[in-house]
């Protein structure tokens, strides 16, 4: 994050710039936290599904609250104009943030008996995590900024950016998706259990259904170059490109 992203972000949630509303900001988030917590706790103890059935209902959330956010951008940004995204934040982008990372951690806290000797749950540990991070950086390395971007702030502005595609977007159109998935395995591994395993899996969802909901919206504003560009590049696992994708991860180039 540069001071050019946090001025923007500002100026779009100008409500930030007063301590009040930060600190009720932050209050809001910890309520969603404290009903993602709850639910997971509750429905958890239903029997030894219940953490699958959790997980899968949070997922589907993420996937309800995404699909809906870009069908009420426009209407957002028709009614409220300037201020369009500061309701937008709240009303959209805080629960479907929390919702998703919410579906992120959980598997880490499902218990059960260990499938994997340590050894190896530390290094498919280091390597997701590595996996989450690396191509954190490229994403950001490539113009994406978790700030405004990451934030869906050009939903409701989407001339006021340009569409990101160079590095790793070269080969996958998705990488924050992978980034989100590979921690989320990450998570599974650090419980060790099978039932974490497969609920880390369960993030596969929203990924899916939201990035083919990506690929509609950046298609409706670029038309025949971003059907190109799908021609042209792996959704989020760059099978035929892999080599010069791990090169890009591992040595940065």
């Amino acid at each position: 994050m540069n001071a050019d992203d946090f001025k923007l972000f500002l100026e779009k949630v100008p409500l930030l710039r007063k301590w009040q509303y930060v600190f009720l900001t932050i209050l809001y988030v910890i309520s969603l936290i404290a009903i993602s917590v709850l639910f997971f706790y509750f429905v958890n103890k239903v029997e030894w599904w219940g953490p699958l059935l959790s997980q899968a209902i949070m997922c589907v959330i993420v996937c309800i609250i995404g699909l809906i956010h870009f069908s009420y951008a426009l209407i957002y940004r028709k009614k409220y104009q300037d201020l369009a995204y500061q309701r937008f934040l709240y009303v959209f982008i805080l629960p479907y943030l929390v919702a998703w990372y919410a579906c992120f951690f959980h598997p880490a806290f499902i218990k059960g008996s260990k499938i994997l000797p340590i050894w190896a749950q530390v290094i498919l540990i280091v390597f997701c995590v590595f996996l989450f991070v690396s191509t954190s950086i490229q994403i950001e390395k490539s113009g994406f900024s978790m700030m405004t971007h990451g934030m869906d702030l050009f939903t409701v502005f989407p001339e006021e950016t340009g569409i990101v595609r160079g590095k790793i977007y070269s080969f996958i159109r998705h990488p924050l998706h992978l980034a989100l998935f590979s921690g989320g395995l990450a998570m599974g591994f650090v419980s060790n259990t099978w039932i974490a395993l497969v609920a880390a899996t369960f993030q596969i969802i929203p990924c899916v259904v939201i990035g083919l909901r990506e690929d509609r919206e950046l298609i409706a504003r670029s038309g025949e170059e971003h059907k190109e560009y799908i021609k042209r590049s792996a959704f989020m696992f760059p099978i035929r490109r892999l080599p010069g994708f791990l090169k890009l991860l591992f040595l940065g180039k």
